[in-house]
């Protein structure tokens, strides 16, 4: 899998902004690695700041550096590709994600994987209550670029306008879609010495719309059973399946893994289809 790597590079410094922030502070400098700081204003702990990408990113962690713990925010809301957060609506619109990070500080935070998707624009709220200002020394964003399907780059122009689907779930018994509360090891024990391939997936991805029918069509061939689980209705799953990108597939048997694969990759597909052949 292709490893997290520091994006701030794709931040468009000049067109990001803050709300509450002392003089004439530059909020693209947190960006940049540069020693310089921003400040909110003196006597208020809190402070709005929005970042704007170059181009959809998918972000996997966070880190946050501030200068002393005195001055360091205890708290962090995250929106996510929702724009004109202002603070009379931290309390009212639900965050993407929140953090107390207080001993978090200086560490990458962990991301809830699905709802960090094509991110375009991200507004980062910061309080401290016990605090008489903010003082924040670096932002970092870490994850992957290329919009829904991280690892695979970007589709080529006009490669998914000119698909056409093999055959439709609809038409197969050997396809399923996981249902809500069932674990994979009650469904594994369903089909003893069956292939099961275990397909994440999201209605929105398109990789993921071009690789379903071909795996499906091929893994009916080999007799093989695909399990569909869509990462927005299973969030928990995927996080414990350390699932980043989509699509991802595993191949099972009798709960032993075989085989792994993400994105739409027909080398490694075929593989997969020949192992579940055998």
């Amino acid at each position: 899998m292709q490893q997290s790597q520091n994006l701030n590079n794709l931040i468009a410094k000049s067109e990001c902004s803050g709300l509450n922030i002392e003089g004439d502070n530059q909020i693209g400098t947190i960006f940049e690695n540069n020693n310089q700081t921003i400040k909110s204003i003196e006597g208020d702990a809190t402070m709005i700041i929005n970042i704007k990408f170059k181009e959809k990113v998918n972000l996997n962690n966070l880190q946050i550096d501030g200068v002393d713990k005195e001055h360091n925010p205890s708290l962090m809301k995250c929106y996510v590709n929702k724009s004109d957060i202002d603070f009379s609506d931290v309390d009212d619109v639900p965050s993407t994600q929140t953090f107390k990070l207080n001993d978090e500080m200086g560490k990458k935070l962990k991301l809830n994987i699905p709802k960090w998707r094509n991110v375009s624009e991200l507004i980062l709220y910061f309080q401290n209550e016990e605090a008489d200002f903010l003082e924040i020394k670096s932002i970092q964003c870490f994850g992957n670029m290329g919009g829904v399907n991280i690892n695979i780059g970007e589709m080529k122009k006009g490669e998914d306008e000119n698909y056409v689907p093999i055959k439709g779930k609809e038409e197969s018994n050997n396809v399923f879609d996981l249902k809500p509360g069932e674990s994979l090891d009650s469904f594994f024990n369903k089909y003893p010495n069956k292939y099961i391939f275990v397909d994440f997936h999201a209605k929105w991805c398109g990789p993921c719309k071009k690789l379903g029918p071909v795996l499906e069509q091929k893994a009916s061939i080999a007799g093989a059973i695909v399990l569909k689980i869509d990462v927005d209705k299973h969030n928990a799953i995927a996080e414990k399946f350390n699932v980043s990108s989509i699509p991802r597939v595993f191949l099972y048997k009798n709960g032993e893994k075989l085989y792994d694969m993400t994105g739409f990759n027909p080398d490694a597909l075929d593989e997969a289809i020949r192992i579940a052949s055998s």
